[in-house]
């Protein structure tokens, strides 16, 4: 396409970012249409498939879209504002217009399609805490990080009381990650982070299991803080907060798990740490889920041959637990691919953001969009495993979802967009160059 110089526009699709996706969304798809197949061998309601395809078809258009923006543009408050007060009006909406789904309102409907204002808040408390944190060398940066904290909490409240804990920690939690890679001092932020958490999840297990052993994080804590308090000076200060922090979170904690959680999320914790005490409800489905997955074994039983999902022992098998799905008719060679595809994707943005690590604006977006997407990874593959509590977190452009789906493919057009802009990968051998 010309433009007015002359010369000619081109469309860079970076391969490490573009192939994985369309190959994870192909992948999602036939585990979409392996789950319709009968008893008898013959599909049944295809209407979840073909969703799912329009999603990803939207998705990828959505990617090519933004990656013609200039994302730098987002961090004007003229610009980021809007965005932060549409997800707000979104997320209050969901409780005025959205219907009453299984006992939670998360969902707002438009013409007969399900959006999710939630995983809309996700990319925009990344772009919202990126933006706060640009203006790093004119403010200071606790500042910053309390502002960005602030910003993000109705965020925060508003996910949580849909209800959808996990979701609303999983955001808190990506905000975090964000935030805390825009502070100076990376070492010593980790080492007081390492305190906070041995502190705060000594104090939590103890309280929850009455078993002492546990005492011992809190001892490694205290090793680490007496280490640290006298490695550096300017250290001190802060090792002491954080080792307060711990406390006040660890037993913030015992009282929120004991008097705000309601029963079905304690449920699912108590279900991970004594799996084979709890066979109803969330352990069951977990136990169904590693049985699964564990009868895959090597190569899989084949396309269409799942036995958990057609006789309807895996539940949720297209959203929450479609990963035990796939491993059941994909095998461990099949896993590993995936997870390959997935990997492939998540480090080549980790080192986009190393080569834009002077420029704090975009080196945040891209750790954000990497941190949302592995974390969406490990929590849901995790609750397939039984490694971490059962929570609703869906599997990437696995799982069925026009919403989780379009966001992904629009945060990687987001990366895709820093890297055209940035010229990252202008002499890279695996760029397409479409004319």
């Amino acid at each position: 396409m010309k433009v007015g110089n002359g010369k000619q526009k081109r469309l860079r699709l970076d391969l490490y970012i573009f192939i994985p996706a369309v190959l994870i969304s192909i992948i999602g798809i036939f585990t979409l249409l392996s789950t319709t197949i009968g008893n008898d061998g013959k599909f049944n309601d295809l209407s979840i498939v073909y969703k799912q395809i329009g999603f990803v078809v939207f998705g990828l258009i959505t990617y090519l879209v933004v990656s013609k923006i200039d994302i730098s543009l987002f961090k004007y408050v003229q610009i980021i504002i809007p965005i932060y007060l549409i997800t707000i009006i979104l997320l209050v909406l969901v409780f005025i217009l959205g219907p009453v789904i299984n006992n939670v309102q998360r969902w707002l409907v438009v013409g007969g399609i399900q959006i999710q204002p939630s995983e809309i808040a996700k990319i925009t408390v990344i772009l919202v805490t990126a933006s706060i944190f640009s203006f790093k060398h004119r403010y200071n940066q606790w500042l910053l990080f309390l502002i960005s904290f602030i910003a993000v909490l109705p965020i925060f409240l508003l996910v949580y009381f849909e209800p959808a804990g996990s979701m609303s920690f999983l955001i808190l939690f990506i905000w975090f990650l964000v935030a805390f890679t825009g502070l100076s001092n990376q070492l010593r932020n980790t080492v007081a982070l390492i305190v906070v958490g041995l502190v705060s999840s000594s104090l939590f297990l103890i309280s929850f299991t009455d078993n002492w052993i546990y005492i011992l994080l809190s001892i490694a804590a205290i090793v680490i803080s007496i280490l640290a308090y006298y490695y550096r000076d300017n250290w001190r200060v802060l090792i002491v907060i954080s080792f307060l922090i711990g406390i006040m979170v660890g037993s913030t904690s015992v009282v929120l798990y004991k008097n705000v959680l309601k029963e079905y999320q304690k449920d699912r914790i108590e279900a991970f740490l004594n799996p084979t005490e709890n066979t109803k409800d969330i352990g069951f489905n977990v136990n169904q889920a590693r049985i699964a997955i564990g009868s895959g074994q090597i190569w899989g039983k084949g396309f269409g041959n799942g036995t958990q999902s057609k006789r309807d022992f895996l539940p949720e098998h297209q959203t929450d637990f479609i990963f035990a799905s796939y491993a059941e008719e994909f095998g461990l060679v099949g896993s590993l691919f995936l997870l390959v595809l997935f990997s492939v994707i998540t480090i080549r943005v980790l080192n986009i953001s190393i080569d834009n690590a002077r420029n704090t604006f975009l080196s945040m977006i891209l750790i954000g969009v990497t941190m949302k997407m592995v974390l969406e990874i490990f929590i849901n593959i995790g609750t397939n495993l039984g490694v971490i509590p059962a929570t609703g977190i869906p599997l990437p452009l696995v799982s069925a979802g026009g919403t989780i789906t379009v966001m992904t493919l629009f945060s990687l057009g987001v990366v895709q967009s820093i890297i055209n802009s940035s010229n990252v990968s202008k002499n890279n051998r695996n760029i397409i160059d479409n004319y």
